[in-house]
């Protein structure tokens, strides 16, 4: 009988593999067994084993030659989504501030030390990064980010920093983290955080963190559009305003569904 902690690693190691598989493949939009082994680094025999699980389990299809992730994590995802109060009370609230102000609304909240996407509502006569729902996003370079990240304390910032980063997507991403820090206490002082194109060229987004307590935060909430129409000036008589509104429209409905 084998070593219970070197058949626990093996064990685990298997699951990184399956998992590993299924990153590949979402990456990758499908592929063969063949290509799959070959851009892995797999025996064919190793891949096609974790291939057959992952097809048996559900969350693997394959059509013809060519393995796809399922929609079981569509339904996997979305069921989480559908069951958090951030999202049930945000999502009416987004859809109203997008029919407002002509611009896309977006939710997100923190996970693993990303924002991660959970809604959009959009209006064709905007723009913005086109990511898609489940998208995961650095900290830093986000207005739904920044607004998150100046919920925490400055040592849990930097535990974040230390472990992400700060890579820069765009010219105007900010990279320095002192300046970063002098960001966060402007974002704390006026409620409000701003992306100018810092994720994505041309791109201007404000947005404001959904508190839940000291050094933390649900998530937040976001206005995002062309720079060309987020001005300074509309920021401050309009976007902002309503942006921190709903804010607190959004903290109210969660609290009294608690």
């Amino acid at each position: 009988m084998g070593n219970p902690d070197e058949s626990d690693a093996r064990g685990l190691k298997s699951v990184e593999r399956s998992f590993a598989i299924v990153g590949y493949l979402k990456e990758a939009n499908g592929a063969t067994l063949s290509e799959a082994a070959d851009d892995l680094g797999l025996a064919v025999s190793t891949a096609h084993i974790h291939l057959t699980t992952l097809v048996e389990t559900g969350y693997v299809v394959k059509d013809d030659d060519v393995y796809r992730c399922s929609f079981e994590f569509l339904q996997t995802g979305g069921q989480r989504r559908d069951d958090m109060a951030l999202y049930q009370a945000a999502k009416p609230e987004l859809d109203e501030l997008q029919a407002q102000t002509g611009e896309h609304t977006n939710v997100m909240m923190m996970e693993r030390g990303y924002a991660v996407q959970l809604y959009k509502s959009e209006n064709p006569e905007s723009i913005d990064d086109d990511a898609s729902l489940g998208d995961h996003f650095y900290l830093h370079l986000t207005a739904t980010g920044k607004a998150m990240l100046a919920e925490y304390s400055d040592e849990r910032v930097a535990e974040i920093l230390e472990e992400h980063g700060m890579p820069a997507l765009t010219e105007d991403t900010i990279t320095d983290e002192e300046v970063l820090y002098e960001e966060l206490a402007t974002i704390r002082e006026r409620g409000y955080s701003i992306n100018r194109g810092e994720h994505f060229p041309g791109v201007c987004a404000i947005g404001t963190a959904i508190a839940s307590g000291p050094d933390d935060a649900l998530g937040a909430i976001s206005i995002s559009g062309p720079r060309s129409r987020i001005t300074p000036d509309r920021i401050d008589e309009e976007l902002a305003p309503a942006l921190l509104n709903k804010k607190n429209i959004i903290e109210l409905k969660i609290r009294q569904h608690g």
